[in-house]
């Protein structure tokens, strides 16, 4: 390397402070700074260096050499005038002179600009890449072309080499990037590899894949090796290679230790029996679980069995078998909701740290946009970052999760153990800022999917998609329900199958309970015995009259039981509430929806567990009624004496009925037989078209296949009984099946064909939004968004809506009350009922552009309502719908969010 190169890129900044004066790192340090990072990543990290490295059919050591290089020119654009310019000050003193054009092209885009512009070329001529000399230049570049955009798209998002070069870079801009290229070649580059680069099919597969793990690979190495706590700024010019050996790879051991991401030591898995409690017998699928041969290689598991089986500790089971052999180093737990993610991070707060060995400090993270309300949460956060044992005499805290990985969701994925909604793991397949660091951490880790039968039609192609992904990078994944259609189950298997590169199968076995495994040795469906202990028998009686029910749930009062009553659409559910609790008093009637804020809604969420949780007392249950809308399928772990619900599909039907009797320890004093009491039309053989919205008028759009709803009244009249888990397969096929889809009446097919339409459509959306893997790391979708909103759920579009309330001192969060937060006031509504505020006056204005700042998000997306007191709990503002009419909002800690007319 030439001395005078070596001046050149000396004089170019890289960051820069100005705390205590003007202070700077120069951009040649940062860029080794981060490759360092990379570097100790790949080292310490076996997975990471698997699924990338390993999976280049190339020497492991020069792959290593090649990511580190690519890695060190990542941010090239930056030697550019007009991006020193951005600090006039420090440009003249480095350079003599400042560039005042302005700052048009991010320094990302200007990187991919001047790197195929200058650099590559370079390259080339010089034969710094080892490849063969007969190999074609443009094969190269194919070859290469997706590790470029990887790192060049350091910022979360790929880029083109848009823009005039002679317009970007100064001739002795270009000459100092070409010189830190070169420079950089010399340092990682210099060995030549055993064979040289020969362009191939399977060469350019591998690199086109892994291009997607490199991309999150530059993301995190760019956000530790920018620390400046650790990578002190220096300006003083030193030789490259002394900078590395002696300031970049030592600091980068301390900066990825204390963030917190590098794997925990795996302990040794000892059996089911040490998921259960103590004493507990484990069931036929939890056995099977902890004792079933492991194809070599990845794996998909899809577990169908009862609810209270035991499906999440026999997942638990196999992902601690996998880690043990070395094909994981922790797992991402997806669910549908925040309520059930929330439920099932209090369950892994006592038993994750078993995954791993004694006094390693793993990390347990909760992933969805309103943890920051989960208490358990945010004690769990704290600075213990590295991996050291606890001083004698002390044990290490309950919960723990470095404050630099729990800083945002984007890196939710890189935690030794995740929880959160399925949105955080589908997002990783979807063109949003960050997404391939969510690939990476979930590339290491085993996917567990849990009540997968619940999720629409676009996100079961969504999630198509990520098992593809998952499997391209050789990672595993178990799917959990106990409700799920063959069909459904035969895609799964077939877009996991197809990363493998593999033929799809047919998977037809009916057998319940079924644990079905595929491989790349191929597809093994496995009956498993029955729990005798989970076999339940449930009375079914239908009623068209909501008299009935509420004399069924008076009963149940009576007797001093506890009862549900699951309505369709939260309207109905606050109209009966009402009803109920001014007869019998609001001390035995509660409501639960998901129009509540969120603070109140983790408040009522804690009181229904207090009522009807496995903790909760006889006391605390007697006589007690829950009036809910489907929060509570799958949400959390309660249980009732009696149940009514109203019409829906049968997957739903068996999820509510499997709250009946689900504590068998506290059946004394209840019926022997639960039963459940459905409100819905007579499923008479030829009914007329409004046949369900004749009864639930307001249900119409919930549940959009009324030929579904009438297959599943008709099985519940004839049967009278469900026999669990016997009729589990039968009753899901019976109304899911092909077979039985022609037995649809005429005067209800217009509304399958119209829901069907829809599927197929937002089927269509969905594998056009859905990024591919062997595409590579590369934007073909035009726009990469931010991920602040979370495309992953179609539907009617849905705002957030925050609540205020204000006095003399301004507003503050809604309820005024002790430690309220603007995050614990936010409320999701559909947009057709709120889109926005009304026009306020000029001192409105003012304060709420005051309190903007402070709300979640800084208010980007939201809408501020105030609100006034009006009597007892309600509060009351104003807002304006879709129709840009005025609506009255009304807001009661009991009832939650309601809306009428303005007029």
């Amino acid at each position: 390397m030439a001395s005078s190169r070596t001046e050149d890129i000396h004089r170019y900044w890289g960051k820069y402070a100005t705390n205590d004066g003007l202070v700077w790192h120069l951009l040649p340090y940062h860029c080794l700074d981060v490759a360092a990072v990379g570097n100790e990543l790949l080292r310490r990290d076996d997975q990471v260096f698997q699924k990338t490295v390993g999976a280049v059919p190339l020497r492991d050591e020069y792959v290593c050499s090649l990511i580190l290089f690519f890695l060190a020119v990542h941010d090239v654009g930056k030697f550019s005038e007009r991006f020193q310019g951005l600090n006039t000050a420090l440009q003249s003193g480095l350079q003599g002179s400042a560039c005042h054009m302005p700052y048009s092209h991010h320094h990302s885009t200007m990187g991919m600009l001047v790197f195929m512009r200058e650099i590559w070329p370079q390259m080339l001529d010089e034969h710094r890449l080892r490849a063969d000399r007969d190999e074609d230049p443009f094969d190269l570049e194919d070859l290469f072309l997706p590790w470029i955009r990887a790192v060049t798209g350091h910022h979360g998002k790929p880029v083109t080499d848009s823009g005039t070069l002679s317009d970007l870079f100064s001739p002795a801009d270009r000459e100092a990037a070409c010189g830190f290229a070169r420079a950089c070649s010399d340092l990682f580059l210099s060995e030549t590899p055993e064979e040289p680069i020969r362009y191939s099919t399977e060469l350019h597969e591998a690199f086109t894949r892994i291009s997607w793990l490199i991309a999150g690979l530059a993301v995190l190495s760019d956000w530790i090796g920018s620390d400046s706590n650790i990578f002190e700024y220096r300006r003083d010019p030193m030789p490259l290679d002394e900078y590395w050996q002696h300031y970049a790879v030592p600091r980068a051991k301390e900066a990825v230790a204390r963030a917190g991401v590098l794997p925990s030591l795996v302990a040794p898995f000892l059996g089911i029996a040490s998921f259960l409690p103590e004493g507990a017998v484990p069931t036929p699928l939890q056995e099977a679980a902890a004792d079933c041969e492991l194809a070599e290689g990845p794996c998909l598991f899809i577990i169908e069995d009862v609810t209270g089986s035991g499906k999440t500790e026999a997942a638990l089971a196999l992902t601690h078998r996998l880690m043990e052999r070395g094909s994981a180093e922790g797992v991402f737990m997806a669910l549908p909701t925040m309520a059930t993610a929330n439920g099932m991070y209090r369950r892994f707060t006592e038993k994750y740290r078993q995954f791993f060995v004694d006094g390693e400090h793993p990390s347990l993270l909760l992933s969805h946009s309103a943890r920051n309300l989960s208490n358990l949460w945010r004690q769990s956060i704290g600075p213990q970052t590295d991996k050291v044992a606890s001083p004698p005499g002390e044990e290490a805290g309950s919960v723990e999760c470095a404050a630099w990985l729990s800083d945002n969701r984007k890196k939710s994925l890189l935690a030794d153990i995740g929880v959160g909604t399925i949105d955080q793991a589908l997002m990783a397949v979807m063109p949003l800022h960050h997404q391939s660091l969510r690939l990476l951490g979930l590339a290491r880790h085993v996917l567990v999917v849990d009540e997968v039968h619940a999720y629409d039609e676009y996100m079961n192609t969504l999630l198509e998609r990520l098992l593809q992904f998952h499997a391209a990078f050789g990672g595993s994944a178990i799917l959990l329900s106990a409700t799920l259609p063959i069909r459904l189950r035969e895609r799964f298997v077939a877009a996991y199958r197809s990363g493998l590169q593999m033929p799809a199968t047919p998977t037809q076995e009916a057998a319940f309970p079924l644990m079905t495994m595929t491989s790349s040795q191929g597809v093994d469906e496995r009956q498993v015995q029955a729990n005798t202990l989970s076999q339940k028998t449930v009375v079914v009686e239908l009623t068209d009259s909501e008299t009935d029910v509420e004399a069924y749930l008076e009963r149940a009062l009576r007797d001093g039981h506890c009862a549900c009553w699951i309505r369709n659409t939260v309207i109905d559910a606050v109209e009966t509430y009402e009803r109920l609790a001014a007869r019998w008093g609001d001390e035995h009637v509660k409501l639960f929806h998901a129009r509540f804020t969120t603070g109140d809604r983790q408040r009522i969420e804690d009181d229904v567990l207090a009522w009807f949780g496995k903790q909760s007392t006889d006391a605390s249950r007697r006589g007690k009624i829950l009036v809910a809308t489907q929060v509570v399928e799958q949400s959390l772990d309660i249980d009732f004496d009696a149940m009514a619900t109203d019409l829906a599909p049968i997957d739903l039907i068996i999820q509510r009925a499997g709250r009946l009797h689900r504590h068998r320890e506290r059946r004394s004093g209840t019926p022997e037989t639960p039963a459940l009491l459905v409100l819905s039309p007579p499923p008479v053989e030829n009914p007329e078209r409004d046949w369900f919205t004749s009864v639930f008028p307001r249900a119409g759009r919930v549940y959009e296949k009324h030929g579904q709803l009438w297959l599943t009244a008709r099985l519940l009249a004839a049967r009278k009984l469900i026999v669990m888990p016997d009729d589990a397969r039968s009753l899901i096929e019976g109304v899911f099946g092909d077979a039985v889809q022609a037995s649809v009446p005429e005067a209800l097919k217009v509304w399958e064909v119209q829901a069907d339409g829809k599927d197929r459509g937002h089927a269509a959306l969905a594998q056009i939004n859905a990024l591919r893997p062997q595409t590579g790391y590369a934007d073909l979708h035009g726009q990469w968004e931010d991920d602040s909103r979370t495309p992953t759920r179609l539907g009617e579009a849905s705002v957030t809506v925050v609540l205020a309330c204000g006095d003399r001192a301004g507003l503050r969060p809604w309820n005024g009350a002790e430690g309220a937060t603007w995050e614990g006031s936010l409320v999701s509504v559909r947009e057709s009922l709120i889109a926005g505020p009304i026009h306020y006056s000029v001192d409105e204005e003012r304060e709420i552009a005051r309190v903007k700042p402070l709300l979640p998000g800084r208010g980007e997306g939201s809408i501020l309502i105030p609100l006034t007191h009006v009597a007892g709990g309600t509060w009351e503002g104003r807002a304006r719908n879709r129709k840009d009419k005025e609506v009255i909002v009304t807001y009661d800690s009991k009832i939650g969010l309601q809306i009428r007319d303005g007029r």
